[in-house]
């Protein structure tokens, strides 16, 4: 973790790939008033250690040796080479002197050393050091009000090791162990001698207790220029959250049309401001203006208890300066688990005011694209050897130019119960599965569905081999409604099933090198049987086919929902090998090939899908290799072998040697529908420097979907982000070109979020920053 204060401008300049002089003139304007608008701090997470690159430039003299302190809470020990005691109550001490109290050790040329009835002073001078809790300050003279709690240094220098952070002052008093406070102050988490940054202030005030820093007439300087002035200003001292100002974010939004046309829209400015409530509460209200539209209100809520964790959040337009009307949308997530973890509740509440809302107001192409939004709740009981969920679920379509008949259904309400047996070996286990719903679309036909699913098995497990006979009833009735007349109100179907899953383990002892390797071969081998049950008169509420892969060899139903059960009269075969270090057990690879030889034509299916006659399913392979800390591959393939011709091919390949290297390849097919590759890299081209980019392009239709390059340069207390970004905007064709810049004071300010965009794009990248 590590703090920011945050008062400059957050930079998300979405601009086209070329803009006039005078566009860029005004951008930069609008860029320059912002950084004048924030006054505040907030925090933001980080992994490793920020200040890796700054090395030993923070060390700092040892604490001088003395004797085990006193026994006494409060008193006071002192060495001296030579001391003079005077009848007044003054002591003089000079040469070396070391004088301890508790935690704080001060050192010093020369000490006076006052006892007046209750009043204890010191009076250090010359040569003064003073070491406390993770504090370290040097001065030319220093006072200590022993009683009082007070300590003063004229002309210090001060270290916060536990911040990374130096500074100087004419006069530095600490309240105790929690409170620091500057005079003519510097502050830096650079190396001493190396300040890239510092800020200077008039006044400064560390308060340990309330985790924050607070200066007056503050300027901050970079590279010897200065770059802001704040008559105020305040910054958390550690990784805690803190109440103030986040970054204001500001940009000038374009979009590229699907014939090459790009225009600006509009210029769009954010102001937010966090509030932290408790340790686990927050919220966040924001103002965005958008000289297009109007101003829009933005609220987040967010709690974590015992109980149950969540998000409430809200925007709100009062009047589109386009349309006239009022815009918002809402968001509401909710998860909470009883004490005893037998009770869940799931809450989900998704909703916009029109279609248009994410086209013209959002920033993504996942916001942008969204069809349905999710608007359930649902309650579930974990028994001793059940569950029972009940949930009611529908969803908002944001575009309402679909057909009723391309919407879902919603499910008001739906109760499911499955038994959580623990199966047993050579035993009969007996499990049951229970669902009964009422789906429920406009212009449709709706009605109740229930569904029971009995079944048993006797598994055989041993160490070489296993062998499973299965058998599963299951009956579906309805009760509906919106039929033609004449037509079956009330279908059922009573379907039983039948399996036979084996298998067997071989293993062989081998060596890859110095690393000693166990291999596998395992054969496996299903055999499923379900008879023809016709099901045309069942309607269709939320059932598909599965999309057909190697998991999908040993599943009893290629169908998903209850609506359809498919007939089968076939057998899978598979084998696959594994690479198992014989150390660790740990998984370095493993490949897959099997495929279904069907005894019998399927006959079942859902509209609008053609009747299956091939004799055999494609054949699907599988392949993950871990070769080492540094590589892996995986793969999935579909061959058919009738056409001798690939219907589905994934492979993907990531280098990662270090924690700051790493390099994704991928591709994806699906022939007659997709056909990606996507490449993505953040590598070290110097010390300080790294290279940063990917490139999502669809070779069926010739365009790129995502692409951006740029770099990053990390010091030891600062760093920038710097890129061009072109993306798919909308699901129309639409571009959006711009500029992603993040530049980072170390344990100051952060301008930009560079790292939540890289982090999405690049797997395995990690923010050094």
């Amino acid at each position: 973790m590590r703090p920011y204060c945050v008062f400059f401008l957050r930079l998300k300049l979405f601009v086209p790939t070329l803009i006039t002089r005078c566009e860029t003139l005004k951008a930069l304007a609008a860029l320059l008033l912002a950084l004048g608008l924030g006054l505040a701090c907030s925090v933001r997470a980080a992994e490793g250690d920020q200040y890796a690159l700054c090395g030993p430039g923070f060390a700092i003299p040892q604490l001088p040796g003395m004797p085990d302190p006193s026994p006494i809470i409060g008193a006071i020990d002192i060495e001296s080479d030579d001391a003079q005691l005077k009848d007044t109550g003054l002591s003089i001490l000079r040469g070396n002197v070391v004088v301890r109290r508790g935690t704080t050790f001060l050192s010093s040329d020369e000490v006076h050393y006052t006892q007046e009835g209750e009043r204890e002073a010191i009076d250090a001078r010359g040569s003064v050091q003073l070491w406390d809790q993770g504090l370290y300050l040097t001065g030319t003279r220093g006072q200590m009000e022993v009683s009082d709690e007070l300590t003063i240094v004229e002309n210090g220098d001060f270290h916060f090791l536990d911040a990374h952070a130096h500074g100087t002052a004419r006069r530095v008093q600490l309240s105790g162990n929690d409170l620091v406070k500057a005079n003519d102050a510097t502050y830096s988490t650079c190396n001493p001698g190396n300040e890239d940054w510092f800020l200077e202030a008039e006044r400064l005030r560390l308060d340990k207790t309330k985790n924050e820093g607070r200066g007056r007439n503050v300027w901050v300087t970079f590279k010897g220029v200065p770059i802001f002035f704040s008559p105020f200003l305040s910054f958390p001292l550690t990784d805690a959250r803190k109440s103030g100002f986040l970054a204001p974010s500001a940009g000038v939004t374009a979009s590229t049309s699907p014939q090459g046309v790009t225009t600006l829209t509009s210029f769009d400015a954010t102001v937010p401001y966090y509030f932290n409530i408790a340790p686990n509460m927050d919220a966040t209200l924001g103002v965005r203006t958008m000289s297009a539209r109007g101003v829009q209100l933005q609220g987040e809520f967010r709690y974590l208890f015992g109980w149950g964790e969540g998000s409430i959040s809200s925007e709100i337009m009062a009047s589109d300066q386009q349309t006239d009307e009022a815009r918002g949308a809402v968001a509401l997530k909710h998860f909470s688990l009883s004490p005893n973890q037998r009770w869940r509740t799931d809450l989900a509440f998704n909703w916009v005011s029109d279609r248009e809302y994410f086209e013209d107001l959002g920033t993504s192409l996942t916001t942008t694209s969204q069809t349905f939004l999710e608007q359930s709740g649902s309650l579930g009981y974990s028994g001793d050897h059940f569950y029972l969920l009940t949930r009611a679920q529908r969803f908002q379509t944001v575009d309402s130019r679909l057909p009723g008949t391309s919407r879902p259904y919603e499910r008001l309400p739906q109760i499911v119960l499955f038994t959580t047996l623990q199966e047993r070996n050579l035993r009969i286990n007996a499990h049951t599965s229970a669902e009964i719903v009422n789906f429920h679309r406009a212009d449709s036909v709706t009605g109740l569905r229930w569904d029971l699913r009995p079944s048993v098995n006797f598994p055989y497990r041993t160490a070489s081999g296993f062998i499973v006979p299965k058998a599963v009833v299951r009956y579906t009735g309805y009760a509906l409604s919106g039929r033609q007349a004449g037509v079956n109100t009330s279908p059922s179907r009573l379907v039983p099933t039948f399996s036979l899953d084996s298998g067997l383990f071989f293993d062989r002892q081998m060596s890859f090198g110095s690393r000693q390797i166990t291999q596998t071969l395992e054969p496996r081998l299903f055999y499923l049987y379900t008879p023809f049950n016709r099901q045309d008169d069942l309607p269709i509420f939320d059932t598909g086919e599965f999309t057909f892969s190697f998991a999908q060899l040993f599943r009893e139903d290629r169908f998903s929902g209850a609506d359809r059960v498919s007939d089968a009269h076939q057998v899978s075969a598979a084998l696959t090998t594994r690479f198992l270090d014989r150390n660790s057990g740990a998984e370095l690879g493993r490949a897959s090939i099997g495929q279904i030889r069907f005894l019998r034509n399927r006959r079942v299916n859902v509209p609008g899908r053609r009747i299956e006659t091939a004799r055999g399913s494609d054949l699907a392979a599988e392949l993950v290799a871990n070769l080492d800390q540094r590589w892996r591959v995986s793969a999935g393939a579909l061959w058919d072998l009738e056409t001798n011709q690939t219907t589905r091919n994934t492979v993907a390949l990531r280098y990662r040697p270090d924690e700051r290297r790493v390099l994704n390849l991928s591709y994806r097919f699906v022939r007659d529908a997709i056909e990606q590759t996507d490449a993505s890299i953040a590598w070290p081209v110097a010390r300080h420097w790294r290279a940063v980019g990917r490139w999502n392009f669809s070779v069926q239709n010739r365009r790129t979907v995502e692409a951006f390059s740029g770099f990053e340069y990390n010091d030891c207390c600062w760093g920038l982000r710097l890129g061009a970004r072109r993306f798919l905007s909308s699901s129309d064709g639409e571009y959006a070109s711009g500029i992603f810049l993040q530049f980072v004071l170390k344990g100051l300010t952060s301008v930009g979020d560079a790292d939540a965009l890289l982090g999405g794009s690049i797997p395995g990248y990690r923010d050094e920053f």
